[in-house]
């Protein structure tokens, strides 16, 4: 009943006490027992990161960690089925299935609709059986003008393609959706990668076979037709072709000081300026004399070594290594700092962007040189990132995880589940709030004031010194009230004047028959947290933008000996997910 990454770190503790668990009679199933369960999908699973503004796709310095390049472009691909055709290209070979038009001027007036039988003849009153299979079209075009010429006098003609005859290939190897395709026949070898969804994460952009009788015809390298333009690889296929998508065989990521971070795919003697040509070159702050490789050996030994982009360009590359492109230090205002810090501003004000900072510069300081707030920005509810703080929350949820499990042992070994009345629950709910703390991610929000005035006007201790990497985001005017937690239809809410904290619980169908009536809170837009008193259930006013959470009674629990211990825990985390759900409003 706990969650498998919590089951088997609760399982090593058991077993490194010594502590012998009950036997069990026949039948009867071991409630640690590594089962193996079904992959969750995306729905099921609790994704805090889709609220999460830190976003993990975000490194230590700032920049987004890449994925594999090229993978995307096949995503967003609209498949098409249609033969028609405006024009076919003068070396268009024509084929059994093709549909032409012959048009006929001059002293004969006519317009002939045929099709390319599988003989490859067509046939017209005017001209008898004519075959032009295996003739490109430029080629029939002057044919045609050869027999009419030579049959009917003072006529000519033109020719044009209708519709394309559809040909078969079959796509195979490291492919999202292998299989059988009918496609028209001017497809080319990128023509079937789309349309069959492209290669899979395993299969290689580098190193796609176009197979025609068993043989090898030609190879196609995307890199080449996707950072280089060049489609002279890209060749026309042919009904029974083989496509075949080969795997992966290195992949290096590189990030920082470049103009497109990503995971590229390498060939066996490409090399770093490879890797740089593909990444679109340094960027113009790009330290070139301090590049970090890093590598993770067959034992998880990490490597990490600093070398010059030169030095490193000797330096065979291995798959998985990670490159990480360092900044320029640069001379700020203070001649003392060697390397300028930086804060990010997001969202409603006038000139947001990243901002390099002064000497003791403070948080109203940059605000005016940014231009100030514009008219939608909802000062209220301006958000504070700091990295050092979110650290510091996360070291502190996993420290109360590790608490956690280890009363999750001992009770187990002690049987004080055997206290509650409903022992499968309590410990359902405990393993849940373990992964939660090991998973979360915290905002590092310092609350603070966004209020310009009374920053200059009354207390000046409001006016927060900025550190570098700080990230200040101010949202635009809110208009709803949201109510999450144990209510029967937890969701947000359009905000009015007229309607009271119990209002808004009513309107969200009340409390669930587990709520915690006697711990309910709410978060202001500032991210403070409070609860309520009993008149202001009826009688206050919220502000918009504010999040009422309703907690799980936890009221089974209290008899464990562990759980007094663990109630501020769990407190704090339904707070940091409400948070976090008021921040994504």
């Amino acid at each position: 009943m706990l969650p498998e990454s919590v089951r088997n770190s609760v399982l090593q503790r058991i077993n490194s006490s010594g502590f012998d668990l009950p036997q069990i009679e026949q039948g009867e199933s071991i409630l640690l027992e590594d089962e193996e369960e079904e992959e969750a999908t995306e729905e099921e699973k609790d994704d805090l990161d889709k609220y999460d503004l830190l976003q993990k796709d975000y490194d230590r310095y700032g920049s987004l960690i890449p994925r594999p390049f090229g993978y995307d472009l096949f995503k967003n691909y609209k498949k098409t089925r249609s033969l028609s055709v405006e024009s076919a290209p003068a070396d268009y070979i024509l084929g059994p299935g093709d549909e032409l038009r012959i048009n006929f001027s001059g002293s004969l007036q006519a317009s002939r609709k045929v099709k390319i039988d599988r003989e490859g003849n067509f046939f017209t009153r005017e001209l008898g059986n004519l075959n032009f299979a295996g003739l490109t079209y430029q080629k029939a075009q002057d044919e045609l003008n050869r027999i009419v010429e030579a049959s009917l006098i003072g006529t000519e003609a033109s020719i044009s393609l209708l519709r394309l005859r559809q040909i078969q290939i079959f796509v195979v190897g490291q492919s999202m959706k292998p299989g059988s395709y009918n496609l028209n026949a001017l497809s080319s070898i990128s023509t079937a990668l789309f349309e069959s969804g492209g290669p899979n994460n395993s299969g290689s952009l580098r190193n796609i076979s176009l197979k025609r009788s068993n043989k090898v015809i030609g190879t196609l390298d995307l890199y080449d037709l996707f950072i280089r333009g060049n489609s002279s690889a890209n060749l026309k296929i042919q009904s029974g072709d083989v496509l075949l998508i080969n795997p992966i065989e290195k992949q290096v990521k590189i990030f920082g000081e470049v103009n497109n971070e990503a995971i590229f795919e390498l060939k066996e003697n490409e090399t770093f300026n490879d890797l740089i040509v593909f990444a679109s070159g340094f960027k113009p702050l790009a330290d070139k004399t301090k590049i970090t490789l890093t590598r993770q050996s067959i034992n998880n030994e990490i490597f990490v070594k600093e070398m010059s982009s030169e030095d490193l360009n000797k330096f065979p590359l291995m798959a998985g290594d990670s490159i990480f492109i360092d900044r320029l230090p640069s001379v700020s205002v203070d001649a003392n700092k060697s390397r300028r810090e930086s804060v990010t501003l997001e969202g409603a004000f006038v000139n947001p962007g990243k901002y390099y900072l002064k000497e003791d510069e403070t948080l109203s300081n940059l605000i005016n040189r940014a231009g100030g707030y514009t008219t939608e920005a909802y000062i209220d509810a301006g958000i504070f990132l700091r990295a050092s703080v979110a650290k510091r929350e996360k070291d502190g949820l996993l420290r109360a995880a590790d608490d956690l499990e280890k009363g999750i042992a001992r009770a187990i070994q002690t049987g004080s589940f055997s206290q509650v009345s409903s022992p499968d629950l309590a410990i359902r709910l405990i393993g849940n709030i373990v992964e939660q703390l090991k998973e979360a991610r915290p905002l590092g929000r310092v609350v603070t004031s966004f209020n310009l005035e009374d920053m200059k006007n009354e207390n000046l201790a409001l006016d927060i010194l900025l550190r570098d990497q700080d990230r200040i985001i101010m949202p635009k005017k809110k208009s709803t009230i949201t109510v999450s937690g144990e209510v029967l239809s937890p969701s947000s809410y359009v905000f009015s004047e007229n309607l009271s904290f119990n209002d808004y619980l009513n309107l969200a169908g009340g409390l669930r028959d587990g709520a915690d009536k006697n711990n309910i809170f709410y978060l202001l837009p500032n991210g403070q947290a409070t609860k309520p008193s009993r008149s202001w259930f009826s009688d206050s006013k919220l502000l918009p933008g504010t999040v009422i959470v309703v907690p799980q009674d936890t009221t089974e629990l209290s008899n464990l000996a562990f759980w007094n211990a663990i109630l501020p825990i769990f407190s704090n985390l339904v707070q940091t997910l409400a948070a976090i759900d008021a921040l994504s409003d």
